[in-house]
């Protein structure tokens, strides 16, 4: 990899030249679905109309409301929609781990919900939607304890490994004469000391911000220039070094949409409707015109009127020839099927960006639908949504938490690692509503099964041994989304089982025993002459 600064700009040009075709294929994207991103190829007035080619703002609703889904059944600001657990699930049973792994969980959502990580992610899906990729940066904050930032891929160039992993990023940005100054005071080229000199304080420099794997990484050595991954700040036009450092972990989380083989970068929904964005576009500007042409048609008039004022204001007066009275155009357009085959291109563009399997997720359950047709509707939409999530997973949230911990560890906002995780490693359980609707098929198929078994358990009792009742009802509450931490452990649960057994038993002997005596004469009582005890104590010699 190289690490000289003409190199890395070399590398960024030769990057950057590969990315036109997308950058173009953005444009195009942005202008009829994301008019707020079109500042990505043009220095745009701050404030300024950006709805010049858009007739009809249904994709832009479809994206927001996509955007809005993910953030809302991923990962919601207000419950939680992930939580830590341990690759060993004998480890996870022990309580010290469950209670660290619990109040570990807790600080990360804290440290998450007090950033700008909401609004980060909320970004991010809005850039998955439009562009099909997502640039999400964490880093300390100064601030808070994380800080969060989002960036267009448009303005970024990524490198992929060998398994298609993101492992180097090189980011284009402009930084004004005094914001360099203030950054990187005495490091920056004479070019720039010259501006702030002569009071070109606003002037704008091209910088790239270089993130990527350093192969001469020695783990012995303990210093910002020596870490897994390099970070260098050069000026793009002169290839001055700016400041160099480092990041233990990869910083930025590049999930992609979609994507297709050979692409390192990704491809969105909004890509697949652009063709029917574009049409119905079209079709909302032609149907608005022969609207406007029914309800204001023009007028037929001879040629001898041309000569006349023509007045067509309410109240106005026409002057015509007598005889040839001006008459309107009749233009008999089918207004209905027109707005029939509109709707049926917005409900298209709807689909496109799942809007249906959010509005059924934030539907009322009593709207009339049973819970078997909600769930219905929802494995059909999920099936399909399914591949998409599971990339979310491993380029977002894995990345994106795996940085947030060792963040917040390496500041000494978590508390010590319990000697009981030692080498264990730590994985996640996502638990947003997508992520349960997902696992839910499995929950609702156990339930099938227990049903039918539950019949038959009526006169077989014994087919219930083939089935681990303990791990199932673990299973099923951890898939549902209930914390692991308000699961009793398989030994305390054991010790109560233990005691409620030897508390029932000597209950029932007590009852016995209580039953016996009951059925024993009370010896105490004089035997009544000629009665069978009597007989019985005076064969034994013990009569009177």
């Amino acid at each position: 990899m190289a690490t000289k600064p003409q190199d890395i700009i070399d590398l960024y040009n030769d990057l950057d030249s590969g990315m036109s075709t997308l950058r173009s294929h953005l444009r195009e994207v942005a202008d009829y679905m994301a008019p707020g991103k079109q500042n990505i190829y043009s220095d745009l007035v701050e404030g300024g109309k950006r709805m010049s080619k858009i007739y009809d703002g249904t994709p832009i609703l479809a994206l927001r409301t996509f955007a809005s889904g993910l953030f809302g059944n991923l990962s919601p600001q207000a419950s939680p929609w992930f939580s830590l657990t341990t690759r060993n699930k004998t480890a996870a049973e022990n309580a010290n781990v469950k209670f660290w792994l619990a109040d570990t969980t807790e600080r990360m959502r804290s440290a998450i919900n007090s950033s700008r990580a909401p609004l980060a992610l909320q970004e991010i899906y809005f850039d998955e939607g439009w562009a099909g990729t997502g640039v999400l940066y964490v880093a300390e904050g100064k601030k808070y304890l994380l800080n969060c930032q989002t960036f267009s891929i448009a303005n970024c160039c990524i490198t992929v490994d060998a398994e298609d992993n993101v492992d180097g990023l090189y980011r284009r940005t402009k930084f004004s004469v005094l914001q360099c100054i203030q950054m990187w005071g005495d490091a920056v080229s004479k070019e720039i000391k010259d501006a702030y000199g002569k009071g070109k304080r606003k002037e704008t420099f091209e910088i790239i911000h270089a993130v990527f794997r350093r192969n001469d990484y020695d783990w012995r050595k303990l210093n910002n220039l020596n870490m897994p991954y390099a970070s260098m700040y050069i000026e793009k036009k002169n290839a001055n070094l700016l400041s160099e450092g480092g990041y233990q972990e990869f910083p930025y989380a590049v999930p992609r949409w979609d994507k297709s083989e050979g692409e390192a970068t990704g491809r969105s929904c909004a890509m697949d409707a652009l063709a029917d964005t574009k049409m119905l576009n079209q079709m909302n500007y032609d149907n608005t015109r022969a609207f406007q042409k029914s309800i204001d048609p023009p007028i037929l008039a001879s040629k001898e009127s041309a000569l006349s004022s023509t007045n067509t204001r309410p109240g106005g007066v026409i002057y015509h020839k007598s005889g040839e009275v001006p008459t309107t155009l009749d233009s008999r357009g089918n207004f209905s099927l027109a707005f029939e085959v509109e709707e049926r291109r917005e409900r298209r563009i709807k689909e496109f960006f799942y809007n249906d399997l959010f509005q059924l997720l934030a539907s009322d359950p009593t709207n009339g639908k049973t819970a078997y047709e909600i769930s219905k509707r929802l494995e059909e939409n999920i099936s399909i949504l399914g591949p998409a999530l599971g990339r979310q997973q491993t380029e977002l949230f894995d990345p994106f938490l795996s940085r947030v911990f060792w963040v917040l560890y390496r500041a000494g906002h978590l508390r010590p690692v319990p000697e009981e995780l030692a080498g264990q490693g730590l994985s996640v359980d996502y638990v947003g509503r997508l992520a349960l609707a997902m696992k839910s098929q499995e929950t609702q198929a156990t339930g099938q099964v227990l049903n039918f078994v539950a019949q038959i358990a009526q006169t077989q009792p014994e087919i219930l041994d083939n089935f681990d009742v303990d791990e199932i009802a673990q299973g099923t509450a951890q898939r549902s989304g209930m914390p692991i931490k308000y699961l009793v452990n398989p030994d305390v649960r054991d010790k109560k089982r233990k005691a409620r057994a030897q508390a029932q038993a000597e209950a029932a002997q007590a009852q016995q025993e209580a039953e016996m005596i009951q059925q024993v004469p009370n010896l105490s009582k004089a035997v009544e002459p000629n009665s069978p005890a009597d007989a019985i104590l005076k064969a034994a010699g013990g009569g009177r």
